[in-house]
């Protein structure tokens, strides 16, 4: 399973900043709505802040990925927020966050589900990776970015 196979450069948003958690999941929200016509906004936040009451889905080192799971799904979605300023995520080493990973997927897809979190969350883990992406300052950049092969991640 390869993270190109669920993103896309239009699942992409760039904000100089937002205000807080919510308005972070607001708007991948919306970019899931925008790209999905099966997915209803309202819905798909609901689900995401009733994820995040459970513990907070922010990793560390300026990343979460935020995620839930949503039985009328056949499929997972995928929406990812770049941040130039960080927001509050109540992350473990309680540094903002910066990149969010938004992944809303179906009720009884576990399996693939836990897959694609363990590759991401190991991906995100590889500090030139990071530092990559941090780098890009457009959508473009961050999915050919993220399409690659990590070991042949340029610093």
């Amino acid at each position: 399973m390869r993270l190109r196979e669920f993103i896309s450069e239009e699942g992409i948003t760039y904000s100089a900043s937002v205000s807080s958690k919510k308005r972070a999941l607001e708007i991948l929200s919306e970019s899931l709505a925008e790209q999905h016509s099966s997915l209803i906004k309202s819905k798909v936040l609901d689900a995401l802040l009733a994820r995040e009451k459970l513990g907070s889905t922010g990793l560390g080192k300026g990343i979460a990925i935020p995620h839930c799971r949503m039985s009328e799904l056949e499929e997972i979605h995928v929406a990812i927020l770049k941040l130039n300023e960080g927001v509050e995520f109540e992350a473990s080493d309680d540094l903002p966050v910066t990149f969010l990973f938004c992944m809303v997927v179906p009720e009884e897809a576990a399996e693939d589900y836990l897959l694609l979190l363990a590759n991401l969350a190991e991906l995100l883990d590889n500090e030139q990776v990071r530092k990559s992406i941090e780098k890009c300052d457009d959508a473009k950049c961050l999915y050919q970015l993220l399409c690659q092969n990590p070991k042949y991640l340029a610093a």
